[in-house]
Parts: structure tokens; C-alpha cells; sequence
């Protein structure tokens, strides 16, 4: 199948590059066609992260996105920066670079699945449940597009009555927007020697769950960062905790991948 774009990952940048093609495209009298692959069963099933968003952006995709129904309903009211031991958690002076005024607190899922609808109403083709296997190199060594998966395979590598085989995308230009660790963009930059010797990038492991709490102990807009307990002194990490709405909070833990206890767990660490 042949496209104008094949982008790679139906999260919030996939979308957006989608969206934005599209729209700058019509504003230029011109055609392009555009296909974003998503390997969760629907978009916004792998987007796990509680999330308190800068709107600028969505600002410039869509300046009228209140009126057309964004899941954008919690403003940020009150920053707090506190350090945690086992008992106590005290106050300490929040850092200005992590103001969140005027942001809002979001479920991410959401906010990518209506992105998923106003993407399909500009014309961009969204296949959901669809992983991207291997990249199409040309002769010349420059990227072709991807193919994806077969479908209908048993867990002993045979075909099923529902199997049907992968697909080759070729595109002008392929996007890779899988995410932080993509399979696909560590084969590219390895390849093509993207990332220069000693410029590493930095990777954590983060936990998030959401509770339904009593609506006495909840403050709509309320955004905590933590630092301390339950991590030691040698560990990088802290945690959030955001007020959503509907008496709803987002509370995690994220911990960097260079903890040096081999027996660290850092879902263990938030469950304390």
C-alpha cells in the first residue's frame, strides 16, 4: 500500500504530525495521504500516563478545542513540592520550572482518543491493532515504509483459520513515533548511527494508579510532586499525586533505570 506519510504510534505525536499534515494540506488546495499504525487494540489503549498538559499546542491544532469537546476539564489550581519520609511529608519550596499554571490534569487516554476522532475527520487512515514488524529499507539505504504482522498466528508460530499475513506500507517520508524505547527507532538509530558515541539517553520505570477517593479529601486542581520515602537516598526517582476530576486522583512512582539495588522493585516501592 502506498502513502504520502506512514507514521508509526497512535499516541499524542503520531496524531498530531497526522493532524497537522492534513490540515496544512488542505489549507494548500493539496492531497496527501496519510496513515497512522497503532499496535494497541484501539488508540489510546498503550496510553497509561496521568498527565498534567500544556495546552499550546492543542492550541495551535485546533484554537476552538474547548468548543469542540476536548476531555480537557481539570484546570491546574495549586502546585506543592514535598519530601517524604516513612510519617511525615514536608512542605519545601516548589521549584518555578515545574509551574503548572494554566495547564490542565487530563486522563492521556482520553485526550489521544479524541485526537484518534478528529484525525479520522480531517482523512487520516488509522489501523488500530496493528504492530509494525520490520522496516522497508530502499536500495539507496534510505527508509521505504514498514511491514506489519501477521494476524492469526498460534503461539507455535502456525497459521489459524484466522491468519492473515502482514502487509508492506511504503511512504515519501515515514514517522516513527513509538515512544520513548521503540523497537523499530533502536534498529534505525543503531543503523544509521543517529545517536552519536556517549549521548545516552535517560530511562525510568514509572507506576501510576487511580483512585476514587471520599469527595472530603479531594481537591480538584491539586498537583503534589514528592521526593524521599519510599526510595533511599541513593535511588533517582519521586512521585506525583493530581487532583482530577470527578473525585478521581492520579498518584505514581517513577524510578530511574540505574538504581543499583539488583533487588529493587519499583512497583514494590509504591505499593509501601
Amino acid at each position: 500500500m502506498e502513502y504520502d506519510v506512514v507514521i508509526i504510534g497512535g499516541g499524542p505525536a503520531g496524531l498530531a504530525a497526522g493532524i497537522r499534515l492534513k490540515q496544512q494540506a488542505a489549507k494548500e488546495d493539496k492531497e496527501i495521504n496519510v496513515v497512522v499504525i497503532e499496535k494497541g487494540g484501539e488508540i489510546g489503549a498503550h496510553t497509561l500516563s496521568g498527565a498534567c498538559i500544556e495546552v499550546g499546542p492543542l492550541e495551535e491544532l485546533f484554537p476552538d478545542w474547548k468548543a469542540q469537546g476536548a476531555p480537557l476539564n481539570q484546570p491546574a489550581l495549586h502546585d506543592q513540592m514535598k519530601y517524604l519520609t516513612k510519617n511525615y511529608a514536608l512542605p519545601m519550596p516548589h521549584p518555578p520550572q515545574m509551574s503548572n499554571k494554566g495547564n490542565y490534569i487530563v486522563s492521556l487516554s482520553n485526550v489521544v482518543k479524541w485526537l484518534g476522532e478528529k484525525a479520522e475527520e480531517l482523512g487520516v487512515d488509522i489501523f488500530p491493532g496493528t504492530a509494525a514488524s520490520e522496516i522497508i529499507y530502499a536500495d539507496d539505504g534510505s527508509v521505504r515504509g514498514i511491514a506489519t504482522n501477521d494476524a492469526g498466528v498460534s503461539k507455535e508460530f502456525k497459521q489459524k483459520a484466522s491468519y492473515t499475513p502482514g502487509i508492506e506500507l511504503h511512504g515519501k517520508v515515514t514517522l516513527f513515533a513509538e515512544g520513548c524505547h521503540g523497537s523499530l527507532t533502536k534498529g534505525l538509530i543503531n543503523k544509521l548511527k543517529l545517536r552519536k558515541e556517549g549521548q545516552f539517553q535517560t530511562y525510568g520505570l514509572g507506576i501510576k494508579e487511580v483512585w476514587e477517593v471520599d469527595p472530603e479529601k479531594h481537591s480538584p486542581g491539586d498537583i503534589v510532586h514528592t521526593m524521599g520515602y519510599p526510595l533511599d537516598y541513593k535511588t533517582y526517582g519521586g512521585g506525583f499525586i493530581y487532583h482530577m476530576e470527578d473525585n478521581k486522583v492520579s498518584l505514581g512512582l517513577v524510578v530511574g533505570l540505574d538504581y543499583q539495588n539488583p533487588y529493587l522493585s519499583p512497583y514494590k516501592e509504591f505499593q509501601r
